[in-house]
This record gives structure tokens, sequence and C-alpha cells, in this order.
């Protein structure tokens, strides 16, 4: 079982280093992916020790798809059978990561699995390799299928970044593949960005997600493209998804200064949606 990875770097910053190096001594090889618009030279020493690795700068930021299928090409063009997708702010305990490895290695049937992935959730310990099929993996800590991969087609550029691991994890079934997720093996993961703020409702403190004008934009693009693409198959899923965003959306609007931009940037991502005009926003 050859397992390859993949980071995808958009300015990276030194702790991305030691998160590395928590997993790559148990891969056969590392593409290191910039997906910057500017190259930091102080950082570019640091990488260029890292074994096994294949360093790809662009100097462009052309999404995360992109970068994606650009890895899985080159790990299959290299006769690798998986690989594993991080974000640059993940890591794995040494342990976690060996089990894992050695959790897909016995897994049966593993020619119906599309992806793998693990829980960040709670580090709270469960039965070895306890699994089960879900609808949805995020790509941080996932582990593809290559070879399903081939069939079920590459990650869907359109979508530029946000929603890209949905659109796959949902196209894998409805290929007649599985994800699967192993409630047993631990990732450390940063959810993003958070503060805390006072609801105008009833006055308590709680943390709250505050995206950037430009992400709610791909958020709501992106999700009308996949409600349209997908709402009679995985209504369900979606219809969840909608809440949380519609949240976010609440979330940006009442604690945030930036009202007009985002409800600019809001109508510009429906009008973008209903003419095709997908991939990078210009």
């Amino acid at each position: 079982m050859k397992i390859a990875a993949c980071v995808i770097l958009y300015n990276p910053n030194e702790p991305v280093i030691s998160n590395i190096q928590s997993y790559i001594h148990h891969l056969d090889k590392l593409y290191l992916i910039d997906n910057s618009e500017s190259i930091n030279t102080n950082l570019q020493e640091v990488y260029n020790p890292l074994v096994n690795t294949i360093i790809i700068r662009n100097g462009i930021n052309e999404g995360i798809a992109k970068r994606l299928n650009q890895a899985c090409d080159l790990a299959i063009k290299n006769e690798f059978d998986y690989l594993l997708t991080m974000d640059q702010d993940s890591y794995f305990d040494e342990t976690s990561i060996a089990e894992y490895f050695q959790c897909i290695k016995n897994f049966d049937k593993i020619e119906n699995i599309a992806m793998f992935g693990v829980n960040y959730e709670s580090q709270t310990r469960k039965e070895n390799c306890k699994h089960s099929s879900v609808k949805f993996l995020i790509t941080s800590g996932s582990i593809i299928n290559l070879n399903a991969y081939k069939h079920i087609g590459s990650f869907d550029e359109n979508l530029f970044i946000d929603f890209v691991d949905m659109e796959y994890c949902f196209r894998s079934i409805s290929n007649g593949y599985q994800i699967i997720r192993f409630s047993n093996i631990f990732m450390h993961h940063e959810i993003g960005e958070v503060t805390h703020k006072r609801s105008f409702k009833n006055l308590k403190s709680s943390t709250r997600s505050i995206h950037s004008t430009t992400r709610l934009y791909y958020m709501t693009r992106n999700f009308l493209y996949l409600n349209k693409k997908y709402k009679n198959q995985f209504r369900e899923e979606l219809k969840t998804y909608r809440k949380d965003l519609i949240n976010r959306i609440k979330n940006k609007l009442l604690y945030h200064s930036a009202r007009y931009k985002t409800l600019k940037s809001l109508f510009r991502a429906f009008k973008d949606y209903r003419n095709i005009r997908m991939g990078k926003q210009l």
C-alpha cells in the first residue's frame, strides 16, 4: 500500500513545518504545493530539507480543487495507491497516523471506498478502527483512493474553494462508492477564525464564526451550484448546510461592520451563479 500526501499551502507560517513533521515519516512522498501569490524566502529554506518532498510553486492562487487534482495526478503518475490530503494547520499525533494507515490496510472491500477520513471533534478513545459510512468528509486528514478517483473524476474546479470536498463526496456516492470515517483516529484541526460575540437576543456571549465577504461569496455561490446538482439525492444534507450558511451570513451581518460590502458580495454570488460564472472570483 503506497501512500503519498499533499499539503496545499497559502501564506504559511513557521508552525506549518512542525505540523508536517508529525506525519511525513509515515509517507512515501509528500507533495508540498504552495498556492500563495508571493514566496516567503525565509520559509523556503526550512522546506528544502524535508525528506521525500517535492515542492511546487506556481506563484498564483488557482484554488483548492485545481491543486488537489494536481496532487492526485502526480501521485497516480508515480504509481501511488492513496493520497492523504492535509491542511497546513492540521496534524496527527505519532500513534494516530500509524493506526490510521493500519486501519486502512486491514479494511475489507477497500476497492469500494472512495475516501477515508478521521475524527477531529473529540479526542475520546474509541474502539480500534471503529468506522461508519458517512455522506461527507472535510479534505484535511482524508485519504483518497486513487483507483476510485480515476472512475469518479477530478475535483470540480468550478468551485475554486468551499464545498470542493462535499461535491467530491456526493459524486463518489452517486457513483456507487462509500465514504468511511474512523471515529477512533483523532486529528488536530483548526476549524477557522472564530470570535466571541454577545447575542442580541439573550445578551449571552458565545463563539461565532465571522468569515470574510470573499469567503461568503464562494460559500453562497457554490452552495447554490451544489443544491441544483444534488438536491434530489442529498436533500436532507443540503438542508442542513443551507441552515449553516444562513447562520454564517447572519453572524456577518449582525456582528461585523461591513454590512453593505457583505450584502453586495452576496448579491454578486447570486448573480454569478445565475450567469454560470464559476471558478475564481474576478
